[in-house]
């Protein structure tokens, strides 16, 4: 749901990246904390959620675009902190223009990146910014349905996540990364 933006949500909001259709993406104040992802077109902004972009990404879960996809999304995935890094983001722009639809790729890249920066910084979260990477690998690799993979881990717990990675390589990955770094 879109509602109109005042000078005190402008002045809460910090900016995450500004889009090529002239739009923007942002942190703001949500329903539980100040890491929600708001989409900013003129003077409206929409909360944007996990299953709208997973099924937006769900259009390239065929063919090989879904590994090329998935490997742009874990060079990102690797550089991920808490906090935003706007060289990053450029990367990302730079990255999405390999796509025959870069602006839609753009969105979902950049949407992504911001949901793990709110992961990272979520005081109880314990999977962080893995959570995030689940759903796209389920997505685009697995195949899942966009919307049991927005909702898969509601009401799991967090260890039975953390297995799942484990037996998806996840961490193995992760570890091997950070000590080649």
């Amino acid at each position: 749901m879109s509602f109109i933006i005042n000078e005190n949500f402008n002045t809460k909001s910090t900016l995450i990246a500004h889009l090529q259709d002239g739009t923007r993406f942002v942190f703001s104040q949500g329903r539980f904390d100040r890491w929600c992802i708001y989409h900013v077109r003129e003077n409206k902004a929409h909360a944007v959620r996990d299953e709208e972009v997973f099924m937006m990404m769900s259009h390239y879960a065929s063919g090989h675009t879904r590994f090329l996809l998935y490997r742009d999304f874990l060079s990102i995935f690797n550089e991920v902190t808490n906090h935003v890094n706007y060289d990053l983001v450029e990367k990302i722009v730079h990255i999405s223009r390999s796509y025959p639809r870069p602006q839609e790729v753009q969105f979902i890249l950049l949407f992504l990146y911001a949901g793990m920066i709110a992961e990272e910084n979520k005081e109880k979260a314990i999977l962080k910014k893995f959570i995030k990477r689940l759903g796209v690998h389920q997505v685009l690799i697995e195949g899942m349905s966009p919307t049991v993979a927005a909702n898969y881990s509601r009401g799991k717990r967090w260890r039975e996540l953390e297995l799942e990675c484990q037996v998806r390589g996840f961490y193995a990955d992760y570890d091997i990364l950070k000590l080649s770094a």
